[in-house]
């Protein structure tokens, strides 16, 4: 009898375990559906931005020829973080994550959102010092990388 009491901690622990799966898949699949929005706006807004840029770099002069330039190719690499980050949300099956790798995925998430922030931050910087360097510098021709860099960031910064 002694043994059987032994046990009943182990068996009542197993339904703990098994509980907690339950309560797991809703949270990852609500991580997975608001990084899918996340990342179905950032391809909207590349889509968009890539077809306005194009349009609007055939009939543009100099310095506006380079900054839509530089759209274009900021919003390039924006479709292709967005298309690799969906197909990655996409290929996982939420329900059968573990809790491990739930929490692992979790703070590999914040982590990279971290970094984009901070990224976010370190280009506003740049591109307020690259304008105000172009009004106040005669030889320096590139008054557009500071308005590309702003425009970019501050989309960024709202999504």
């Amino acid at each position: 009898m002694i043994k059987y009491l032994c046990l009943l901690p182990l068996f009542l622990l197993s339904f703990t375990a098994s509980a907690q799966t339950t309560a797991l898949s809703p949270f990852n699949q609500q991580q997975a559906n608001t990084l899918q929005v996340g990342m179905l706006l950032l391809g909207g807004w590349a889509v968009l931005n890539i077809l306005l840029s194009s349009f609007k770099l055939t009939k543009a002069t100099r310095n506006r020829k380079y900054f839509y330039q530089m759209n274009l190719y900021w919003n390039i690499v924006n479709l292709i973080i967005a298309t690799v980050a969906l197909y990655s949300i996409i290929s996982k099956d939420q329900a059968t994550l573990t809790l491990a790798t739930s929490v692992e995925l979790h703070s590999w998430y914040k982590k990279v959102l971290y970094l984009n922030v901070g990224l976010d931050v370190a280009y506003i910087i740049l591109g307020v010092y690259l304008k105000e360097r172009s009004r106040n510098t005669p030889k320096y021709e590139k008054p557009w990388a500071g308005a590309s860099l702003l425009y970019y960031r501050e989309y960024s910064c709202f999504c």
